[in-house]
């Protein structure tokens, strides 16, 4: 593979004054690159031929004549050669030989951030392998480098030993080596390298080699004709058997039936090439059956298999158990944390139960408070209303029972400044019939909801609490109550603070204790107000007081609530106690903000419709999801329909709410579920 963005130089001549001379490696036809003089330790050390890979290459300053960048008609290795010492001044840097004044000047002096040394090998490009064997053998193979690791022999097969740089500079095999049974590897992964013209072939990164294994590296004609020497040689043996003939033919018969160590070898050679061929392959087997030895080898052989199956089974039987040991100690830790966590919730809802405890005492005592001091001033009002009227009937018994009668005039009405009204008590002109249908349809045409789930979630935001779920269903809210109350209506949002209707209350910025005073004053208007993401605090603790407060008439009755649930991030679950106060109503994704709508306030009618009445009866008895109870509120609901909306329309919403209400009831798997039950975490 090609390094692209690697540098790498070969040091080519170490100067006499302690520095290198290092040329750049080119990959390719490319050849060499600039020439560096460097005092880089590692590469004096390291010596002639040997290759560096460089990063963070810089010049130091130095007085020179010319900067040479390429150094022509350059051979690897140089060697230097010996130098003729001259002395020079110390101001200027001259050269250190009198055989450097040859040059065109100095090259500049280069450092480097961090060198490491590579190693190399040798692919031959312009000869065969069966030539680089055979120069191998003659010890003549010139290799431009004092240092290879390996040699290609065959294609993959690389040999890493059995091999020496002669002193004539060329690389034969070591002294001892047989070519028929030479020791070579292959590469098994694909390291980066860089490869030269000269066939050297640089490792940029460390090769794995494989294990060593024999292999003839003679050439296959050279493996022949041994193999026929040996066929004429049996043939030979074969017709000069001993038969008591003359000594000539014992001799011949004893050089042909003998073989020496270096014969055993060339026949094994041969064998083994003659075994790679397909005729011979198919009567080995029935050979070797015959032969005890090799057959006790092949038990000797199963048995080692079997040891080293049951080994390697045993081993990843092991490492599987650790593997389990470990899940399942993570796996203890995971329910450790989850008690924690577990515990943790509980100490918060027995801190929010004690909390909401004080505040049930706190509102107990002001309520008895208050209580007695209303007892106290109607007693003292009585009385002194008892005073006052027994003051005036002494008065009238101390009167003449004929008083004279006086004529006396009317007096003149002066005018007088008019009384101003209370801020809750002003109320706009309220807003028609067809406004109210207009607004219906353009609420429906924004959100994305139909006319009648909007009919029935206003229906009901004076009996139940409508909410609307996510990701839009707080500015739907709040879009809804400005649609009707006006841009002054009350927006408020619940966070884990806020824990009771009062904390909800003291909040200024949400207008809500605004708009609790303007339904007291205006009974006859609907007052909305919106409280948004009722999931993000505790609303169990305000959302019953509510409903319960209005119904029995300690709230307006007709202050509207439309509220809504997110379907992200931390929330609070809601308890099933809660859940039926609930009627929820999905949002969706395509929601758009809606423009001004609003036409005057709306008013508020609570009574059911008496000639509607039987009609919703009559409709809402045909759904099986509705309790006596449930059936006759949804139909005093269904009956306050505006006229000209189907009734039918509008009862979709209300069964879904009944069906909602039964799923809660026998802890079904209801929908709406992940929004409201077991989201804390």
């Amino acid at each position: 593979m090609s390094s692209s963005g690697k540098t790498v130089f070969q040091v080519v001549e170490i100067l006499s004054h302690g520095v290198a001379l290092v040329a750049e490696m080119r990959g390719g036809d490319q050849g060499i690159g600039k020439i560096r003089e460097t005092k880089e330790p590692r590469m004096v050390f390291g010596g002639v031929g040997s290759f560096w890979l460089v990063t963070g290459e810089k010049d130091e300053p130095k007085l020179v004549l010319e900067d040479v960048e390429e150094l022509p008609n350059i051979s690897l290795p140089m060697v230097s050669f010996p130098p003729s010492a001259i002395r020079a001044s110390s101001e200027f840097e001259l050269p250190a030989t009198v055989e450097a004044f040859s040059t065109a000047g100095q090259r500049k002096t280069t450092t480097f951030v961090t060198v490491t040394r590579i190693l190399a090998a040798y692919s031959a490009r312009d000869i065969t392998f069966d030539d680089v064997v055979l120069r191998l053998r003659q010890g003549r193979l010139n290799i431009p480098s004092n240092e290879i690791i390996a040699i290609e022999v065959a294609p993959g097969a690389w040999l890493t030993s059995h091999f020496v740089r002669l002193s004539s500079g060329a690389y034969g095999l070591s002294a001892g080596s047989d070519p028929r049974a030479l020791t070579v590897k292959t590469i098994e992964n694909r390291p980066d390298t860089m490869r030269l013209s000269s066939g050297l072939l640089i490792f940029l990164s460390e090769p794995r080699w494989s294990i060593a294994s024999e292999k003839d590296i003679r050439p296959e004609s050279e493996v022949l004709e041994s193999a026929e020497r040996w066929l004429s040689r049996s043939r030979l043996a074969a017709n000069k058997a001993p038969d008591g003939g003359d000594v000539t033919d014992l001799l011949r018969h004893y050089v042909a039936t003998t073989v020496s160590e270096d014969e055993k070898a060339d026949l094994s050679a041969a064998a083994r090439l003659l075994a790679a061929r397909q005729p011979i392959l198919d009567i080995m087997p029935q050979i070797l059956a015959t032969d005890p030895a090799f057959q006790k080898r092949i038990q000797e052989f199963e048995l080692q298999e079997q040891e080293r199956l049951k080994e390697g089974l045993r081993s990843r039987v092991e490492l599987e158990i650790e593997a389990e040991k470990a899940r399942l100690d993570e796996i203890g830790a995971r329910i450790a944390e989850a008690e924690t966590r577990l515990a943790i919730a509980g100490q918060r809802e027995l801190l929010l139960r004690n909390e909401a405890e004080k505040h049930d005492e706190v509102m107990k005592a002001r309520i008895a408070e208050a209580a007695r001091l209303l007892r106290d001033g109607a007693v003292d009002q009585s009385s002194h209303f008892r005073r006052e009227l027994d003051e005036l009937r002494n008065l009238v018994l101390q009167m003449p029972s004929h008083p004279p009668t006086v004529v006396v005039p009317p007096p003149e009405e002066l005018p007088g400044p008019e009384r101003p009204k209370n801020d809750a008590e002003i109320v706009e002109s309220k807003a028609s019939e067809d406004a109210r249908k207009s607004i219906v349809a353009g609420l429906a045409t924004a959100t994305g909801l139909t006319r009648a789930d909007v009919i029935a979630l206003l229906l009901k935001s004076t009996d139940e609490v409508p909410v609307l779920v996510g990701e839009r269903a707080s500015g739907v809210a709040a879009d809804i109550v400005a649609a009707i109350g006006g841009e002054d209506s009350a927006v408020a949002f619940c966070d884990p603070s806020r824990i009771s209707w009062q904390d909800l209350m003291r909040d200024e910025t949400s207008g809500l204790a605004a708009a609790v005073a303007k339904a007291k004053a205006n009974p006859d208007i609907l007052v909305p107000i919106a409280i948004c993401g009722i999931t993000n605090g505790p609303c169990e603790y305000w959302l019953p007081q509510f409903v319960e407060s209005r119904r029995i008439g300690r709230l307006p009755r007709n202050l509207a609530i439309v509220a809504s649930a997110g379907v992200d991030g931390s929330r609070v679950s809601v308890p099933d106690s809660v859940l039926r106060f609930l009627m929820p109503v999905e949002v969706p994704e395509s929601a758009k903000p809606v423009r001004r709508l609003f036409a005057g306030p709306w008013p508020a009618e609570f009574d059911a419709n008496r000639a509607n009445l039987a009609d919703a009866i009559d409709l809402l008895t045909q759904s099986e999801a509705f309790e006596n109870g449930a059936l006759q509120r949804a139909a005093k609901t269904l009956s306050r329909v505006p006229q000209g909306t189907a009734m039918a329309d509008v009862a979709k919403p209300l069964v879904r709410q009944a069906k909602w209400l039964a799923s809660i009831s026998t802890d079904g798997r209801y929908d709406f579920k992940n929004h409201f039950k077991n989201i804390e975490g």
